[in-house]
């Protein structure tokens, strides 16, 4: 199971302000975003709106439990800034799901998880992700503000 979903039921939508701030330059008709305040992380979910489909959803914290599936192909790559090695599966539906660790500083981690139907849809919210602040600029030093 993955860590996401321990926390999927208790999300809750985001004010307008925090969407704002955590959206950026992304439309708000992309994906429908909601999030899971963790005493020391939070958890997003995202469910993609047309013309795409899938979900994606990322833990930011210091302390992921990031697990790659064994039976996953690895590949480097870039999502905003920061490098990413995903880590690609394929279901027997076609389905595809792509997962990573992304570090963002010394403390700040992010584990991604992104699920559609067709490498397409996984590569279209992919573009979307990345233009989202958290992934465009560094995070603010622990304890600023």
């Amino acid at each position: 199971m993955l860590p996401f979903a321990l926390h999927a039921e208790d999300a809750k939508p985001m004010s307008a302000k925090e969407l704002a701030e955590f959206l950026g330059p992304v439309s708000p008709q992309a994906i429908t975003w909601k999030k899971y305040f963790g005493p020391d992380f939070d958890v997003y979910y995202g469910e993609a709106n047309r013309p795409l489909a899938g979900n994606v959803n990322f833990y930011l914290g210091g302390h992921p439990s990031f697990r790659p599936d064994p039976d996953s192909s690895a590949f480097e790559s870039r999502l905003g800034i920061f490098a990413v090695q995903w880590h690609k599966t394929i279901a027997e539906d076609g389905s595809v799901t792509q997962r990573g660790l992304i570090p963002l500083d010394d403390y700040w981690k992010v584990d991604i998880s992104v699920h559609a139907k067709s490498q397409k849809d996984v590569d279209g919210l992919l573009a979307i992700v990345s233009q989202l602040p958290t992934f465009t600029k560094k995070p603010k030093p622990i304890g600023t503000q």
